[in-house]
């Protein structure tokens, strides 16, 4: 079993909070089986709606949308928030426990993502948190690192390997201390820095250690950033 403890660690999850038993034998019944992770999944997770139904973030593809790349031979569990991309799982691997995932761009073509449903779909939660679900961030949503100041900042901080998915060119996911999380994200040459934290403590000491590596600096009472 797929126990999802960061996920629901993450959005609060003390109880399960998923699709109906119903919802999930009806698919299973028409696909003949689901991935064990993708099954968890939907039975733990799924019912939460900042992970499924956010507008702004990649969401989870409702039942009835799931066999929209059936032709092509594609269970569709995943979509880019303006559904220019999907990622799937290729229905010859459904009865795999934790299958490889799969991402199209809009035509007939898919490109490997990952080896692992669960990691992806652990990395879309964290994208998800850090992306706007934690209150705490930086006013303008996310921070720009360069090569060095992005090798320097992975450095500092511990990979979350359970999200290492290769989503989004190779976006990773770093814990900065008990309640605050960062995510990198390749841009060229560059990277995208998203940094967002559960507490005020938790953010305050994580911009602490995050600004000066990029050449910021942080003032704690409101939260604005400066160049040095």
């Amino acid at each position: 079993m797929f126990g999802y403890e960061d996920i629901r660690s993450l959005f609060g999850l003390d109880e399960p909070c998923g699709w109906s038993e119903e919802k999930i034998a009806s698919l299973k019944a028409e696909y003949g089986s689901l991935p064990t992770a993708l099954e968890d999944y939907y039975r733990l997770c799924a019912g939460r709606e900042e992970l499924t139904q956010n507008p702004a973030r990649d969401y989870l593809m409702p039942a009835d949308k799931v066999g929209m790349k059936k032709a092509e031979g594609y269970y569709v569990f995943f979509s880019e928030n303006q559904s220019v991309s999907f990622w799937g799982i290729k229905l010859s691997d459904m009865s795999q426990d934790d299958p490889p995932v799969y991402e199209n761009y809009g035509d007939n073509k898919w490109y490997l993502t990952c080896g692992s449903l669960a990691k992806v779909l652990t990395a879309h939660a964290y994208l998800n948190a850090v992306g706007g679900v934690l209150e705490y961030a930086p006013d303008d949503g996310y921070l720009e690192a360069d090569a060095k100041q992005t090798e320097k900042l992975k450095s500092m901080f511990t990979l979350i390997e359970t999200a290492d998915s290769g989503i989004y060119m190779g976006a990773q996911f770093f814990k900065v201390n008990d309640d605050t999380f960062m995510a990198v994200m390749p841009n060229g040459d560059n990277s995208v820095i998203m940094l967002a934290s559960a507490s005020e403590e938790g953010f305050d000491s994580a911009a602490e250690a995050v600004y000066p590596v990029l050449g910021l600096e942080y003032d704690e009472e409101n939260d604005d950033e400066e160049y040095c």
